[in-house]
This record gives C-alpha cells, sequence and structure tokens, in this order.
C-alpha cells in the first residue's frame, strides 16, 4: 500500500529550493550497498536548482512559490529499494515529467517504511504555466497512485464504506482527529438507546443546542457553534432517517430505558469570597477575554457527559487544546496585550529580535569553523545553545501571536454561545418537573439537605 501527499509551505526563495533538493538527494538517505536511489527528469540531479531557476527567469515567474514537495510513502516490508523507486519514477512521469515540469527523485531508506521525495518546478518548462495542486490535482495523484501499485501487485487503500465521507474526513476520523460529522454521529450514538422515537432523538438535538429543519425532502442539522448544515443521510451509512430508527427500534428491544426520578436532592454549599472587591483588578479585551475562556475550557474537562453535550461544539474542540491557550494566555499577560494594535507591536518586536538572534547564531557558527582553542571552542559553543534555546522560545511565542490574531473573533462568538446555553439550562433546570414535585402547598421551595 502506498500514500501520497503534498506537504506545505512550498519553496518561496531560491536558497529554499537548493535546501530542499539537498535534502531530497542526501546519500545517507538514498544509497545503500547496490545503489544510490536518486533520478530526475527535464533536467539534472547535479544542478537542478539552477535549472529551476533558468526556468522561472525565462518565463519571469519569480514570485509566489518556486518548488512543491511531494512524498510518496510505502507500508513497511511491502517493497524493495529498487521497486519503490520505479513506482516514485513512473508517478513523476505521469503527473509532471510528461507535462513539461521538472522534478528531481530521492528514493529514502533510513526509515521502516520506504518513501520517494520529489521536487517539483513550479513553473512549467514548455508554456510557463505555473503548477496548480487543487483538488482535481490531489484526486488524480491519488488515482495514478492507485494505478501504479496495482500494476506492481501492491495493496491499495480502499474507499471507506458510507455515503459521502470524503478521503481527507476518513484519514481525520481515523487518526482520531476532530471533524464537525463525526462529532454529529457522536451525539446521535449517544442519543439513540434513550428515545423510543425518531422525532424524540430530533427533540433531544434541539435541547443540546442543534439547529434542525427541513427544506423540501432534505432533513438538515446544523451544529451550535457552526454556521454550517449538514443534510443528515450524508453523515455516513446508518445515519438517514430510515436507518437511525431502524437503530432506536433495534435499541429499544436491547437496552431497558431507566424510567428518571420523580424528585431530586438538592444540596446546598455555601461559598465565602476572603478578600476585598478592590483589590481585584479587571482584565480587559483580551486578557479579560483569554481568562473567561480558558477557565470555560478547564471546567468543560472536567464536567459530566450530559454538560458537555449542550455546549457549542466549537468550545469542545477547544478543550482539547488547553496547552495552546494557556500558553497564548501566558503570552498575553506576559507582554500586557489588550488589543490588536498592541498585539502587532508585539509582534514585530519579537519578529525583531529573532532575526538580530539568527544573524549573531550565524556569526557564532562561522567563529566556531575557525576556532581553534578548546576554551575558546567551549564557550562558542555553550553561546549557541543559549541562542537556540532563546529562539525556540520566540518561535512558540510568535506561534501564539499568530494564534490570537486568528482566534480572538471566533473566541468571542464561541464565549457568547456558552453563556447563552448555560443561560439555557439553568432555565431547563428551573422549570423541571423534579422541582416542581419539591414545591409545597404555598408554592415555597423545600430544602433537601
Amino acid at each position: 500500500m502506498a500514500i501520497t501527499k503534498r506537504l506545505k509551505n512550498p519553496s518561496k526563495t531560491q536558497a529554499a529550493v537548493c535546501k530542499l533538493i539537498s535534502y531530497i538527494i542526501n546519500p545517507e538517505k538514498t544509497s545503500d550497498e547496490k545503489a544510490l536511489y536518486v533520478d530526475s527528469l527535464n533536467c539534472s540531479v547535479i544542478g537542478a536548482a539552477s535549472q529551476f531557476k533558468a526556468v522561472r527567469d525565462n518565463w519571469n515567474k519569480n514570485s509566489g512559490n518556486f518548488a512543491y514537495h511531494f512524498v510518496q510513502s510505502f507500508s513497511p516490508n511491502e517493497v524493495t529499494a529498487e521497486e519503490a523507486h520505479q513506482c516514485g519514477m513512473e508517478l513523476a512521469k505521469v503527473l509532471f515529467a510528461d507535462l513539461g515540469f521538472q522534478v528531481v527523485v530521492g528514493t529514502h531508506l533510513d526509515k521502516d517504511h520506504l518513501h520517494n521525495h520529489f521536487a517539483v518546478n513550479a513553473v512549467n518548462s514548455l508554456d510557463g504555466k505555473k503548477l496548480d495542486t487543487n483538488h482535481s490535482f490531489i484526486r488524480k495523484m491519488r488515482s495514478e497512485n492507485d494505478r501504479i501499485c496495482r500494476e506492481h501487485n501492491l495493496s491499495v487503500i480502499t474507499a471507506p464504506k458510507g455515503k459521502d465521507k470524503s478521503y481527507a474526513e476518513w484519514l481525520i476520523d481515523k487518526n482520531g482527529g476532530f471533524t464537525w460529522r463525526g462529532a454529529i454521529r457522536k451525539d446521535i450514538d449517544a442519543i439513540i438507546p434513550t428515545v423510543a422515537t425518531f422525532k424524540e432523538l430530533l427533540d433531544v438535538l434541539e435541547a443540546q443546542g442543534y439547529t434542525v429543519y427541513r427544506t423540501g425532502k432534505h432533513l438538515r442539522i446544523s451544529p451550535l457553534g457552526t454556521n454550517t448544515n449538514f443534510r443528515i443521510y450524508k453523515l455516513g451509512a446508518g445515519y438517514s432517517e430510515e436507518d437511525i430508527t431502524k437503530r432506536i427500534i433495534y435499541s429499544m428491544h436491547r437496552v431497558s430505558i431507566q424510567p428518571t426520578a420523580s424528585y431530586r436532592t438538592v444540596k446546598q454549599k455555601n461559598f465565602r469570597y476572603k478578600g476585598t472587591f478592590s483589590s481585584i483588578k479587571k482584565k480587559s479585551r483580551f486578557r479579560g477575554l483569554y481568562y473567561c475562556y480558558l477557565y470555560r475550557l478547564r471546567k468543560l474537562t472536567k464536567s459530566s457527559p450530559q454538560y458537555k453535550k449542550r455546549m457549542p461544539m466549537q468550545a469542545r474542540h477547544d478543550a482539547e487544546l488547553l496547552s495552546e491557550f494557556s500558553d497564548d494566555l501566558r503570552l498575553l499577560s506576559k507582554y500586557k496585550i489588550d488589543n490588536l494594535s498592541q498585539l502587532a507591536d508585539t509582534y514585530l518586536f519579537l519578529n525583531e529580535k529573532q532575526k538580530r538572534l539568527l544573524s549573531h547564531k550565524q556569526d557564532l557558527k562561522a567563529q566556531l569553523r575557525t576556532c581553534a582553542e578548546p576554551d575558546t571552542l567551549k564557550s562558542v559553543t555553550e553561546q549557541i545553545d543559549n541562542l537556540s534555546k532563546l529562539l525556540k522560545n520566540l518561535r512558540k511565542e510568535l506561534k501564539s501571536c499568530e494564534r490570537v490574531y486568528d482566534r480572538s473573533k471566533r473566541i468571542y462568538e464561541t464565549n457568547k454561545q456558552i453563556s447563552y446555553s448555560e443561560i439555557k439550562m439553568n432555565a431547563r433546570t428551573s422549570h423541571s418537573p423534579s422541582e416542581k414535585s419539591t414545591s409545597g402547598k404555598n408554592g415555597e421551595h423545600k430544602k433537601f439537605e
């Protein structure tokens, strides 16, 4: 079985192209006792980066993406190095070389699973057009990869069973990632054993914050926290109206539903605040928003399943990323960032600091090459190690700045949705039959200890 993918962050400079090709043809990764598994099409391996540049210069295409990086991976112990390299060359020929693109192919042998790397010039040498790696291209790449695997008698990934589940969604589900459809399916699966009819299931979904409506003959469902709606029959096999009804009937014959109690015991607990309100500083804007949201996410992780189901799906997803939100809050507190202007200034400051440290690190590395005295060598090495730690923290803070910029508006909206959900839950609780049953003759509530 072989899988293919296009790696993120295409090369956008000539230096990045040189670095990519050097990584792909690295002899420590591509050679064994028999041969060196490196090849090229429409160019030579030696000087490939310069030939890529010559084509771009010829067509005056020196902006945007310079080169793309693709990978073809095989299952462990399924192919030999020769066969893996041959499959890679066949794939590179049909996808790139036959259309006029230059490509360098290297088969890496340093992992248990053999895999091919492809460096492809973004500009076509025949017509000057740029390579378009859209969804249509990705589908073609997977189709050609499967065809080549079949010709070599290798296993092929079969399409997952289910209606309208994309390949990407199937991979995310397989790896335990978050998808809206997956979250909806989990909620429906949890509700089915507790209801007797399909209408009751829809009522429970609406109580949990879903919007359910029908357009024509199709029933649509929209989770709280997203503007996207899904046709229920497109959630996958077993999730059409007919299939869900059958599952409810089947579940009723297997699961005995316990009746809910007609009353409940309410325990009262008093809390006392120690200190003065004047000593509490009100957090403003970004910091206040993140303090509130992080508190709610932590509460969500420790809450009951019933409480979680009534929260927006976006909040349930963010609860799995607590470490990221904690890092972002530390950044906001450290630099006292409360608005977008301060965030932008901090980002520019950190970026300039990163450039200065990188420049200093390069100077130290140059000094290290010509250093002969052991004491000086040790001192320079320690300085480089310290700079590496500082740069690692800087990159982490820059990443936090980017996340805050991308997420702040969404967090604000999700916060409002959580507040709305909690208000609805409190309203339902205050009017529940169990509380009515605890009221006295004069309408006064009794207290149970």
